[in-house]
């Protein structure tokens, strides 16, 4: 029998956006940024049908995300629920909205610890959609629902959320702490390069698209004295580094890896390996694979959005920006770092206009609750720049 592994959560919780990582026996498996802007899957949304769509045999429904989500209208008819235009329908998100995409939701709802459904049902009677029906809101519960089980243990460098925490993690040990066993923002930092290196010195290069993630693997320069020994040396590094990150970034969908090129019983000792390191993964990724061009194809469950989505602006290459949004919450968790050390200052952020529009549109309320906890308003100015900010006393 299996042993169990030990579940740490980090959370470091700024103002508006939570970001943590997700430890199995001391090492980083998952990394989040939580800032409650899209409805995590497993969560329950009383929403209005705004269209039907006959030739996706769907329905779009309004929950409350940026954009609608979508509905399989023949799953619900086979309830006798009808999915027609204006109608109020209660769902469960299966899929969390990416990019340009909306959530994919199911009206049939699957059973949740401590929730009576029909208790739930009834109570949206008296709900304007769109409404948050389970979990509570906050950022705490919407994190707990990302999780692939819960935690033994939630260590958080912010006191304030502590009965929050305890709420959504009931069995979990709940520690304020300031030493972590990792440096999160320097595993996120990581976990955002497109080229992570081997430690023979090769390098693997992963880039998301629209239709399939991409993954490429570099010798480098290897130490072994034949080419074939080095290529299987790069590409047995290169299994086991993929199977981490494709966790650690969430990246889901179709997947398409380019192994330095193998033939025989040595294409197949890298198969195996690869297979090795996905077992450990909780979404059960299946190699379906290789190619005539000598790729190996796998598929990862799709569920929430990858780590790239929640930080980084759509594209590809190692120049892909920081989002606005993304940037003007990193502004107000530095201004707040700040701040606990100089308590009687007043502070002005300056930031490019994009991220000032993002500090007065969707980061507005963060803005407003650290101006809160400050007791004193924080000055934004905008300054001409292509991007990011910079903070200072005033």
């Amino acid at each position: 029998m299996p042993t169990r592994l030990r579940r740490d959560l980090l959370i470091a919780a700024g103002p508006g956006e939570w970001r943590a990582a997700l430890l199995e026996d001391g090492a980083a498996v998952e990394l989040y940024v939580e800032r409650g802007e899209t409805r995590p899957p497993g969560s329950i949304q009383l929403g209005r049908v705004v269209r039907r769509a006959p030739g996706l045999d769907s329905a779009f429904v309004e929950i409350g995300d940026a954009r609608p989500g979508i509905a399989p209208v023949r799953e619900a008819a086979a309830d006798g629920i009808r999915l027609d235009e204006g109608a109020r329908v209660i769902v469960e998100v299966r899929r969390e909205a990416q990019q340009d995409k909306g959530a994919r939701l199911s009206t049939r709802l699957r059973p949740h610890s401590g929730l009576d459904l029909a208790t739930l049902r009834l109570g949206a009677n008296d709900l304007d959609p769109p409404a948050l029906l389970y979990p509570a809101p906050g950022l705490a519960p919407a994190l707990a629902l990302r999780l692939p089980g819960p935690p033994d243990r939630v260590l958080t460098d912010d006191r304030a959320p502590i009965p929050e925490l305890r709420q959504a993690f009931p069995a979990a040990e709940i520690v304020f702490a300031g030493d972590w066993p990792i440096d999160l923002e320097a595993a996120i930092e990581a976990a955002l390069l497109p080229s992570p290196g081997l430690p023979g010195g090769g390098i693997v290069h992963i880039q998301e698209t629209r239709g399939a993630t991409v993954i490429d693997v570099d010798t480098g320069n290897p130490a072994e004295h034949s080419a074939e020994a080095g290529a299987i040396a790069a590409n047995l590094e290169a299994a086991a580094l993929i199977a981490r990150q494709l966790r650690l970034r969430n990246i889901g969908g179709g997947i398409v890896i380019d192994f330095i090129g193998l033939e025989g019983k040595a294409r197949e000792r890298i198969r195996l390996a690869l297979a090795a390191a996905l077992r450990a993964d909780p979404l059960q990724p299946q190699i379906l694979g290789w190619t005539k061009l000598g790729h190996l194809e796998l598929v990862r469950p799709r569920r929430c959005r990858p780590l790239a989505q929640a930080v980084l602006e759509p594209g590809s290459g190692a120049m892909r920006r920081r989002q606005p949004v993304a940037l003007a919450h990193e502004a107000l968790r530095a201004l707040w770092r700040e701040a606990r050390a100089r308590p009687e200052a007043n502070w002005t952020i300056g930031a490019a206009p994009p991220v000032v529009a993002a500090l007065s549109g969707p980061a507005k309320p963060a803005l407003h609750a650290l101006e809160n906890r400050l007791g004193r308003r924080i000055d934004i100015i905008a300054r001409d720049a292509d991007d990011g900010f910079d903070i200072a006393p005033r």
